[in-house]
């Protein structure tokens, strides 16, 4: 297992909520920033130029939404090592449900402490359960 910083995209509609992530990523020894977007189409965009460890994805977005990029991450040929978190500010069981059949790593509430995702970007970042 390495120690070197696992880089990390953020992509959110929201500049408030995007702003108080990456300023948490920053901040945290074991992530680096390496993207922010505002949309589903630029985050598959910047997930495939930039190939970062871990992807922070909104589910609802404009173009499209978190749930149809982690399924396009994983439908990708080579496929892509991205792990997806994806963060709703709706807990919905259906939502829930459908981010594991699409191959999401981690589903989060927006209501999370900003330490609280990071801690979970490390811990799926680095394969740790």
């Amino acid at each position: 297992m390495t120690d070197r910083p696992l880089t990390v995209l953020i992509a959110d509609d929201s500049d408030a909520y995007r702003a108080g992530i990456a300023r948490a990523v920053r901040a945290h020894a074991d992530l680096e920033l390496v993207g922010e977007v505002d949309g589903g189409d630029a985050a598959l965009d910047a997930i495939t130029r930039l190939a970062p460890d871990i992807a922070l994805l909104d589910v609802r977005m404009p173009g499209l939404d978190g749930l149809e990029v982690c399924q396009r991450v994983r439908a990708m040929s080579p496929p892509a090592d991205t792990k997806v978190v994806l963060l709703s500010a709706y807990m919905d069981a259906t939502v829930v449900a459908r981010a594991r059949e699409v191959g999401a790593d981690a589903y989060l509430s927006k209501a999370a402490s900003r330490r609280e995702i990071c801690s979970e970007a490390v811990r799926v970042g680095r394969g740790l359960g």
